[in-house]
């Protein structure tokens, strides 16, 4: 979803199915929080330095990909339940979704602030 050479833009649905694809491996046996976020750095990093202006496919690929993913351990999936670190990725991915939707808060009501 970070490939900058991505010319398509999500269009059926394609993030949520990678949510569904991500949600899945959350639900592995052992997996560590570390492990459950840790992959979440490379997003980061593909999206340092961005600014203003168009926004390129692949960033919208990704950013749709992040709501999605937000949503998706955070309701678990049917027969499946929500991930054990459900809440930390969710917390990650809102931090990530700040970049272009800065008025996101960064609490979203009890419990601990997110990221």
């Amino acid at each position: 979803m970070t490939a900058p050479q991505a010319g398509y833009r999500y269009a059926q649905l394609e993030d949520a199915r990678l949510a569904r694809a991500l949600t899945r491996v959350l639900q592995a046996p052992g997996l560590t929080r570390e492990q459950a976020t840790g992959w979440l750095t490379t997003v980061e990093k593909a999206l340092e330095g961005g600014g203003p202006g168009p926004v390129p496919v692949w960033a919208f690929n990704t950013f749709a990909t992040l709501q999605s993913l937000h949503l998706h351990p955070a309701r678990g999936l049917a027969g499946e339940g929500v991930p054990p670190h459900a809440e930390a990725v969710a917390a990650r991915a809102v931090g990530l979704l700040r970049l272009p939707c800065f008025w996101l808060a960064r609490h979203a009501g009890p419990g601990p602030p997110l990221s």
